[in-house]
C-alpha cells in the first residue's frame, strides 16, 4: 500500500524556483536564438549555471516524494506504479508535444523547436520541455523504492557510477539511455534525503554556505570546464537551494507563494508555447525590439499558463490534459 502522503511546503518552493530558472532558461535561449537578445558572456554564464541544477532540483523532489510516500518493491506494485507514471506523465507529454509540433508547423522559425516527425519526437527524440517527463518515466521503470538507508545508498552508489558511464560516452546512447544515466543520481540522491535525516542536513547555515556556488560557477564558465565541473557546481546549487527552502519554510506562509506552487506543473507544461506564442505575434507585428519582446514575453511565459489552467478547470475535463489522475484513478502507489 501506498504511505500516506502530507503537503511539504519546502518540496513546492524548491519546485517553483526550478520552476522559474527553467522559464527564463528557455525564453532567454529562444530570445537569442530568434536575434532579438544577443548572445553575450553574461547570456552563457547564466545558461550554462542554471542548466547545472535548475531540471536536477525537480528529479531530486521527485526522488524524495517517491521514497517518502510510495512502496514499490515487488512485481505487482511496480506494474501498478508504470501504469500510473505512464498515465500522469504520458496524457500531458503527448498533449503539449502536440501542441508545440502544430505550433512550429504553422509559426516556423518563430518557436523554438527543432523540426521532427511525430513519432519521433514522442518515442525517440522528446523536445524541451517535455524530455524531462520522457525521462523521469524511465527512471521510474528502473528504480524500486527501499526500505533502509543501507538499500539506498547502495542504489545511490549505482547510479553515480552508472553517471559515470555517461561522462564517458553517454552520447553514443540512445537518448532514453543517456539521459536515464545522466539524471538518475539526482534522482536516487532525493530518495536518500529521508534516510540522512534531512531536517538537521538543509539547514539555513548550509544553505548560505553553499551559496559559494555563484562565484564558482563564474570561474567554471572562464575556465571553460566540463561536465564533471559542471557536475559538481549542480550539485553545491542543488544543496543551497534546498536548504535555504526547507529553513524558510514557515506556518505562517504568504499566500503568493501557495499560489505560485500551484501553478507549477501549468507553468511548466505551457510556458514554451505562450512565449512562443507571444513571440511570434509581435514579430508577425513587425516588432522585433527586445524592449518589448522581453517583458511580454516573461509575463506570457508565467501569467499564460495560470489563466489557461483556471479555464480549463472551468471547463472540466479539459484539465485531464494536465492532471489525467484527477479523473482516472489507479491504486496502489501515489
Amino acid at each position: 500500500m501506498a504511505k500516506l502522503r502530507t503537503r511539504e511546503a519546502w518540496v513546492d518552493d524548491v519546485k517553483v524556483v526550478a520552476c522559474v530558472l527553467v522559464v527564463l532558461g528557455h525564453f532567454f535561449q529562444s530570445m537569442t536564438k530568434a536575434g532579438i537578445l544577443l548572445d553575450g558572456p553574461v547570456y552563457g554564464w547564466f545558461q550554462i549555471t542554471i542548466y547545472t541544477f535548475h531540471v536536477p532540483l525537480f528529479f531530486v523532489c521527485s526522488g524524495y516524494l517517491y521514497q517518502r510516500y510510495s512502496k514499490v518493491d515487488s512485481p505487482a506494485s511496480w506494474w501498478r506504479n508504470m501504469r500510473k507514471k505512464a498515465l500522469a506523465l504520458g496524457v500531458p507529454y503527448v498533449a503539449f508535444t502536440c501542441v508545440t509540433l502544430a505550433m512550429k508547423s504553422l509559426a516556423g522559425d518563430a518557436v523554438n523547436t527543432e523540426e521532427a516527425g511525430l513519432l519521433q519526437t514522442l518515442l525517440v527524440r522528446p523536445t524541451a520541455p517535455y524530455w524531462y517527463l520522457y525521462t523521469l518515466f524511465f527512471v521510474f521503470v528502473v528504480t524500486p523504492t527501499t526500505g533502509g538507508a543501507s538499500l539506498a545508498f547502495f542504489l545511490l552508489a549505482v547510479s553515480v557510477a552508472v553517471r559515470a558511464t555517461n561522462l564517458l560516452g553517454g552520447a553514443s546512447m540512445p537518448y532514453a539511455a543517456s539521459s536515464v544515466t545522466r539524471y538518475w543520481c539526482w534522482f536516487v540522491s532525493g530518495m536518500c534525503l529521508p534516510e540522512l535525516g534531512w531536517q538537521r542536513l538543509l539547514t539555513r547555515r548550509v544553505g548560505l554556505a553553499c551559496l559559494s556556488f555563484l562565484p564558482l560557477s563564474l570561474a567554471v564558465f572562464a575556465a571553460g570546464a566540463g561536465d564533471a565541473a559542471q557536475l559538481a557546481l549542480g550539485l553545491v546549487a542543488c544543496v543551497c537551494v534546498l536548504s535555504l527552502c526547507r529553513s524558510a519554510t514557515s506556518d505562517a506562509r504568504p499566500a503568493w507563494l501557495d499560489a505560485c506552487a500551484r501553478f507549477t506543473m501549468p507553468v511548466y507544461l505551457m510556458h514554451t508555447i505562450f512565449a512562443a506564442g507571444t513571440r511570434a505575434v509581435l514579430l508577425r507585428l513587425g516588432t522585433s525590439s527586445a524592449l518589448v519582446h522581453v517583458p511580454l514575453g516573461i509575463a506570457a511565459s508565467f501569467v499564460g499558463p495560470a489563466l489557461a489552467i483556471l479555464a480549463m478547470e472551468r471547463l472540466a475535463p479539459l484539465d485531464f490534459l494536465v492532471y489525467p489522475t484527477r479523473y482516472i484513478k489507479i491504486g496502489g502507489t501515489r
